[in-house]
Parts: structure tokens; C-alpha cells; sequence
């Protein structure tokens, strides 16, 4: 298995919780992140427009060539889940763009330890 995160600088910063919570999640995050089998990269806010400000979403593979994947879009009111080919294929196309946009994650692990850092 293994997981790809594309995370909105903002996340970093929006005190949910208390200075506490934060820390820890911010913690979390940065002992995820050097997993070998976790890459997380941070989309800088000054990267202005981007193809993740529709809402997040969430694309699951599996290793069965039968089964092409599921798109799971979040949103208020309830699970939607997108299975027809060209749905993946456009949410694929996307997180390319926010990969492409966002730091790398050797950069994004650098940037969520100074955020780690700013809170102790």
C-alpha cells in the first residue's frame, strides 16, 4: 500500500484545537511523511489557482486489473463515489497538476518541521 498526500498550506497554519492539538497533528504529519511508503507534499498558498480548489477528493487503486479505482470526492452531504473510467481519469489529471504545483516532498517535510518548530 501506499498513500500520496497533496496537503493545502493553509492546513499548516488553521489553528483547530488549540496550540496543543496542533503541534501534535503537526508532529504526526512530519513522522508520516518519512515513511517510506508515504509521500507528502505541501501546495504552497502562493500558488495561487489550482485544480484542488473544486474540494478534496480522494483516489483509491487497487492491485486487481479488473478493478480501475474509485474517485471519492468529500463534500457536505453525504459519500459519492465515482467509478466510470473518464471520472478517474479527470481526478487522475488533476492531482498530477497539484503534484506538479506543489513542493516536493523532501521541501514539504523541511516546511511542516519549521511548522512543528513555530509551535514548541
Amino acid at each position: 500500500m501506499r498513500l500520496w498526500v497533496v496537503l493545502d498550506e493553509a492546513a499548516l497554519h488553521r489553528n483547530v484545537g488549540g496550540a496543543a492539538v496542533m503541534h501534535a497533528q503537526l508532529q504526526h504529519l512530519v513522522a508520516m511523511a518519512e515513511l517510506p511508503r508515504v509521500a507528502v507534499q505541501v501546495l504552497r498558498t502562493s500558488s495561487g489557482a489550482h485544480p484542488g480548489m473544486l474540494g478534496s477528493f480522494t483516489i483509491l487503486k487497487f492491485p486487481e486489473s479488473t478493478d480501475p479505482g474509485v474517485v471519492y470526492p468529500e463534500h457536505r452531504t453525504g459519500s459519492l463515489y465515482l467509478e466510470e473510467p473518464w471520472e478517474l481519469k479527470e481526478h487522475e489529471i488533476a492531482f498530477q497538476h497539484l503534484q506538479g504545483l506543489a513542493l516536493g516532498p523532501s521541501d514539504s517535510l523541511s516546511l511542516l518541521a519549521d511548522a512543528v518548530e513555530g509551535l514548541s
